[in-house]
């Protein structure tokens, strides 16, 4: 038999588990409420990225107005506007507007510069040519005197004394030595310009950027008749 103070009891005990479940619930919704937290910030934050990426492909394909080269320039040649062209391109660095032409004109290619080649500001200089210590001198050479392919404005060359020609033949150890080691009287200098062309009967003219130290001395050599070139690796700068 169940007694008064069982039956008493029970409801209190029965009482006593409800309260427990009941003070156990709201520990169950502030656990949702860090869920739901945490499913909203890694939404903002994938939200965030997707704009970002958004807007930087956007600016990435937004291309602007440069300026090109529109036929080959040679290192050391003045820039003039009929030589520039106007492209459209995206993601190059250092790029000169097509607004700014007149501060390109008039200025020296630093580098050999190659047809549609976009422009940058490390492409050209303020610095004439030729600079301070140098000078520009010209030559009139045989064909035999030059290389058989021909020279183009911009390559390198060395200016070599050759014997005259009318010591020639005459096997002094003047004339020997000129042959075995031949004087350089200007290496590694830059042909600025270029005409003729080197065929049987023709004659080409060089305009050849060289210490201004030298250029009196070539000259006399080249009055003589008494230069050739060769054709030589740039320098290293």
């Amino acid at each position: 038999m169940t007694t008064l103070s069982e039956r008493t009891r029970r409801p209190g005990a029965a009482g006593n588990g409800l309260a427990g479940s009941r003070m156990a619930m709201p520990g169950v919704r502030q656990h949702r409420s860090r869920s739901w937290g945490l499913v909203v910030l890694a939404a903002l934050l994938v939200i965030g990225t997707g704009l970002a990426v958004a807007a930087y492909g956007l600016n990435a394909g937004k291309k602007a107005s440069v300026l090109a080269v529109g036929e080959s320039i040679a290192k050391g040649q003045v820039i003039e506007r009929d030589d520039l062209v106007s492209v459209s391109v995206s993601g190059v660095a250092n790029t000169i507007p097509v607004s700014d032409i007149d501060k390109v004109v008039g200025k020296t290619a630093a580098v050999d510069l190659v047809e549609k080649q976009v422009l940058t500001d490390a492409m050209v200089t303020s610095t004439p040519t030729p600079g301070v210590g140098e000078s520009s001198i010209g030559l009139s050479l045989d064909p035999t005197r030059v290389p058989a392919a021909g020279l183009e404005a911009g390559d390198t060359v060395s200016v070599v004394a050759v014997p005259g020609a009318d010591a020639s033949g005459t096997g002094s150890k003047e004339v020997e030595s000129a042959i075995d080691s031949p004087e350089i009287l200007a290496a590694n200098v830059l042909v600025y310009a270029v005409d003729g062309e080197t065929t049987a009967n023709g004659a080409v003219f060089l305009t050849l950027v060289v210490p201004a130290n030298d250029a009196a001395r070539i000259a006399a050599y080249s009055t003589a008749g008494r230069v050739a070139v060769v054709e030589t690796a740039a320098a290293e700068k």
